[in-house]
């Protein structure tokens, strides 16, 4: 997390906050993962494919969505228990999607670790997705439910919109930032929203305005697939894989969308590095940055309603991580 301004300064990403990346890097490590990860082992550990429902989950993370519930749901005043329920079950949702997005693009490694297809095979993965994502609907409180169902159908919307894109030359920003919402941004989303429903409190916040930032979040993650030393597994596996990304449908360039269109096989590192050229010459990467600051100074804008105490200066910073974080072995 070298590329993390000091605390305190204004960003690179365009937000300020009081607390280091560092320290909240250490709380959802020291504070959060436990006790939802305790949590998770309560919800699956009466099944009889308990092993295969922990795999992914055991395989890292940060643990930013659970960070988030239990943030919003210290402001809204939520129960310590029912804040764990929700803040789990996040957790199952979205691992659960994991498991479903590696097997649909392929990918054999996340987080410096085998994926959970690579181990236990496709048929597997799908099944063992769908279990996890049923668990967590039977566990969340019921005043929620019905939110979490329909955060489910809109990320899986959006994961059908990113498999449509593939092959499409006439992807617009408005098109990409719609995809991005629903397959990422809803269910972070849901993390501010399920503790207001189950309190049955209101907080200050523009939940539409707030979406921003995860949109920052995803054009941070499309920037860092052609950064070295970004942690990942591999340089530009959103090339291999043909992602309209917001820097392809920026430079909308025919030599890249070619490259793109090809084989994730017979994509070289030379194409990726072609790619990443003729990104850097359109100005395309430099656009990303700056839709991200702009997104992301207008996203946490929407909290400087909420009250003055440490959970909203959280808040603040869990937002500067989201789109500030270098993606290390650990994932988000």
């Amino acid at each position: 997390m070298d590329d993390v301004p000091a605390a305190g300064s204004s960003t690179e990403n365009g937000i300020d906050s009081s607390t280091p990346p560092s320290a909240v890097f250490e709380w959802l490590k020291s504070d959060v993962r436990p006790v939802v990860d305790d949590r998770i082992a309560d919800i699956v550990g009466d099944s009889s494919f308990s092993e295969r429902l922990a795999y992914q989950v055991e395989t890292g993370g940060k643990r930013v969505r659970p960070g988030l519930t239990l943030t919003a749901a210290e402001l809204c005043g939520l129960e310590r228990d029912r804040a764990l329920d929700i803040a789990a079950c996040v957790e199952l949702i979205h691992t659960y999607s994991l498991v479903h997005d590696d097997l649909a693009d392929g990918d054999r490694t996340r987080r410096g670790e085998p994926t959970f297809w690579d181990v236990f095979g496709r048929p597997d993965a799908v099944n063992v997705g769908d279990m996890l994502l049923s668990y967590a609907l039977e566990a969340l409180p019921e005043s929620v439910t019905e939110r979490a169902i329909a955060t489910v159908r809109t990320m899986t919307e959006g994961q059908q919109l990113d498999f449509d894109f593939t092959g499409r030359r006439d992807c617009t920003v408005e098109d990409y930032l719609t995809m991005v919402w629903k397959k990422t941004g809803v269910l972070l989303d849901f993390c501010i929203a399920a503790p207001q429903l189950a309190s049955g409190t209101t907080l200050a916040v523009d939940e539409k305005r707030l979406g921003r930032l995860w949109q920052a979040f995803q054009i941070r993650d499309d920037v860092l697939d052609l950064e070295p030393n970004s942690g990942r597994d591999a340089i530009g596996s959103d090339v291999r894989a043909g992602k309209r990304t917001l820097m392809a449908v920026h430079a909308d360039d025919e030599a890249i969308y070619d490259i793109l269109d090809k084989p994730p096989a017979e994509t070289s590192d030379a194409d990726v590095e072609f790619v990443r050229e003729r990104f850097e010459a359109h100005g395309s990467i430099q656009f990303a940055r700056h839709r991200m600051r702009v997104h992301a100074r207008d996203a946490v804008r929407t909290l400087d309603d909420l009250p003055d105490c440490p959970q909203r200066d959280r808040l603040l910073s869990l937002c500067e991580y989201v789109v500030a974080r270098g993606t290390d072995s650990q994932g988000q």
